[in-house]
C-alpha cells in the first residue's frame, strides 16, 4: 500500500528534486534556443536536424560508460564530472562560428543529460521504497517537464529582453549567444545542488526485501539480454520524440508565423501538460499496472495526433498538448516498468540502456527528420510521429514483465 505521508520519504529525495528542477533547467534552455542560434549564423533545418541527432548520440556512445560509473563510484561524482564538461564545452561552442567545433562541441554538451537521466532514477531508487516510486518517480518526472516550460518562457523572452537592453534585434546572433550564456550559471548551480550528497546516498539502504519481486532479489542479477529486450520500445518512443519535438519551434514559427515569445508560451504549455501527467501517473500506475499505462498512453498519443493534419495552429496545439500529457505518462511508467524488475547493483546499467535506446531512437529521427523537413516541410514528420507511437505501444505490450508483489512474510 502505498504511503501518503510526506515525512515517510528521505529528506534526500527532496535534495535530489531539487537537482532535478536545476539540471532541467540547464539542459532545456538550449534545446529552445539553439535552433534560432543557428539559423541566425545562416544555417537551415538540416543542420538543426544534426545537431538535435548529435545531442541524442551523446547518450548513445557515453549511455553505458556512465551507467556503470554511476553503478561503481555514485551518480553524485558522475553528475559533477558532467558539469564540468558541459562547462568547457559551451565555453567554446559559443566562440566559434565553424560548424565541425559546433558539431563536435554539441556532441559533448549532451553528457551533462546523459549524466542526470542515468542517475536519477537509481538515486532515488537507493532511498525509497517500491511502493514509494510510483509517486516519487511521477513527481521527478513532472518536474522535468515543469522546468521544459521554465526554460521555454525564458528562452522565448530573453532574447527580447537582452536585445532591448543591448540594442540587438530580437532574433539576431548576438541576442541568442547571450541567452545560451545563461547555461553556465545553471551549470554551477547543478554542480553544487548535489554538494554534500554523495556519501549520504551511498550509504543509505532502504530495507526493500519484502517488497521486489521475488526474480529479482538483490543477489539474483537478471540477464542482461533480458533487459535489453524489456526496453526495446524505448527507442521508437525516442525515435517518435526525435522526428519532431527537437523542431517544434521551427514549425511553429515556420508553418504558422508565431514570434517567439508566443512560440516560448506554447512550448511551456507542451510541458505542463506532462508536467500534470506526471504527477498523476503513480495514480494510474497502481490502478490499472505499469504495462497497460504505457500501452495505453502510447497508443492514445499516436491516435490523438492524427488531428494535427487540419492546417489550423489552435488544433495543431490542442493535439500535441494532449499527446504531450498521454506521453507524459509513458516514462515513469516505464521506468517503474523495468527498474523494479532488477537487482540494485544494476539500476545504473538499466537506466543507461533505457537512456540509450532513447537517445538512439532520437538521433535518427531528427537527423532524417530535418532532411525531410528541407525537401517536403512537416507532413512526414508528423505522419512518422504518429506510426512510431503505435509501434511504441505495440512493443511494450508484446512483451512480458515480472508481476510486481509483495513477498509473503
Amino acid at each position: 500500500m502505498q504511503s501518503h505521508r510526506w515525512s515517510d520519504y528521505s529528506p534526500l529525495v527532496w535534495r535530489l528534486f531539487t537537482f532535478t528542477v536545476i539540471v532541467g533547467i540547464t539542459a532545456g534552455l538550449p534545446e529552445i534556443i539553439f535552433n534560432f542560434y543557428l539559423l541566425s549564423l545562416g544555417f537551415d533545418n538540416a543542420v538543426a536536424g544534426q545537431m538535435a541527432s548529435l545531442v541524442r548520440i551523446s547518450g548513445f556512445i557515453f549511455g553505458i560508460p556512465l551507467g556503470l560509473a554511476v553503478d561503481r563510484f555514485g551518480g553524485v561524482r558522475v553528475i559533477q564530472l558532467a558539469g564540468v564538461v558541459n562547462i568547457i564545452t559551451w565555453a567554446i561552442l559559443l566562440t566559434t562560428t565553424d560548424i565541425t567545433i559546433i558539431r563536435a562541441c554539441y556532441l559533448f554538451s549532451g553528457v551533462l543529460f546523459t549524466a542526470q537521466a542515468t542517475a536519477i532514477l537509481p538515486m532515488l531508487t537507493r532511498v525509497t521504497t517500491p511502493d514509494q516510486r510510483p509517486l516519487l518517480f511521477g513527481i521527478n518526472f513532472a518536474l522535468v517537464m515543469a522546468t521544459s516550460s521554465i526554460s521555454a518562457l525564458l528562452g522565448g523572452a530573453l532574447p527580447g529582453i537582452i536585445a532591448e537592453w543591448q540594442g540587438f534585434s530580437a532574433t539576431s546572433t548576438e541576442a541568442y549567444r547571450t541567452t545560451l550564456y545563461a547555461v553556465f550559471g545553471f551549470t554551477v548551480l547543478t554542480v553544487l545542488s548535489l554538494s554534500g550528497l554523495h556519501k549520504r546516498i551511498m550509504t543509505s539502504q532502504v530495507n526493500d526485501d519484502h517488497h521486489v519481486d521475488r526474480r529479482a532479489q538483490p543477489d539474483i542479477l537478471v540477464a542482461k539480454s533480458l533487459i535489453l529486450r524489456r526496453a526495446l520500445g524505448r527507442i521508437t518512443l525516442g525515435m517518435a520524440g526525435g522526428v519532431i519535438h527537437p523542431f517544434i519551434n521551427l514549425y511553429l514559427r515556420q508553418s504558422h508565423n508565431m514570434p517567439d515569445e508566443q512560440i516560448g508560451a506554447t512550448i511551456a504549455l507542451f510541458g505542463f501538460a506532462s508536467m500534470l501527467a506526471g504527477l498523476i501517473s503513480g495514480y494510474f500506475t497502481n490502478r490499472f499496472g505499469a504495462q497497460r499505462t504505457v500501452v495505453w498512453s502510447a497508443a492514445g498519443a499516436g491516435i490523438v495526433m492524427l488531428s494535427a493534419f487540419l492546417p489550423n495552429p489552435i488544433v495543431f496545439v490542442v493535439a500535441y498538448t494532449i499527446g504531450m500529457a498521454l506521453i507524459g505518462q509513458i516514462y515513469p511508467a516505464g521506468d517503474i516498468l523495468i527498474l523494479n524488475t532488477v537487482a540494485p547493483a544494476q539500476r545504473g546499467f538499466t537506466t543507461s540502456i533505457n537512456n540509450m535506446y532513447w537517445s538512439l531512437g532520437w538521433a535518427v529521427a531528427a537527423g532524417v527528420s530535418g532532411m525531410l523537413q528541407v525537401t517536403s516541410g512537416f507532413f512526414w514528420p508528423i505522419a512518422l510521429h504518429i506510426m512510431l507511437m503505435g509501434v511504441t505501444a505495440l512493443l511494450f505490450w508484446g512483451q512480458r514483465y515480472p508481476v510486481y508483489q509483495r513477498a509473503s512474510a
